[in-house]
């Protein structure tokens, strides 16, 4: 007979995940920051390319979806992807990267604002902006 009659329970397996408090620290906090502003710099100077492109309009997206889950005001972000779109057509019409004024200045003003609200936020919030672009808008 067995030592122990009690019926063994049956494992459960969970899944592993990070919990939320472990996201990233500050450093690539900050590297969110000035990454896409490097970017900008890149498309003003004449050496931006594509990828300087889709940096520039996932950190526009991440924004533009903070504003919008936590109800603030984002004409400035929205300015901010339109002067995107100038620049792609401008890409497709020339061969080249590049930007005018007008679409400098507002792809700036979006970036300080998308800077500011991501300040603002929690972990969480953010946390939920970035999946919902990366479900949406990546493939």
């Amino acid at each position: 007979m067995p030592a122990n009659k009690k019926p063994r329970k049956k494992l459960i397996r969970k899944a592993h995940v990070l919990p939320m408090t472990i996201r990233h620290n500050s450093e690539a906090d900050t590297g969110m920051q000035l990454i896409p502003h490097m970017e900008l710099m890149k498309l003003r100077e004449g050496l931006g390319d594509e990828q300087s492109w889709h940096t520039l309009v996932c950190r526009l997206n991440i924004g533009i979806v903070s504003a919008w889950q936590n109800e603030i005001d984002s004409t400035e972000i929205n300015r901010g992807l339109d002067a995107m779109i100038n620049v792609r057509e401008r890409h497709k019409s020339s061969g080249k990267w590049g930007l005018s004024g007008d679409d400098l200045r507002d792809i700036g003003d979006a970036l300080v604002l998308t800077d500011s609200i991501q300040l603002s936020l929690t972990r969480r919030q953010l946390n939920k902006a970035m999946d919902y672009v990366y479900k949406e808008a990546a493939y």
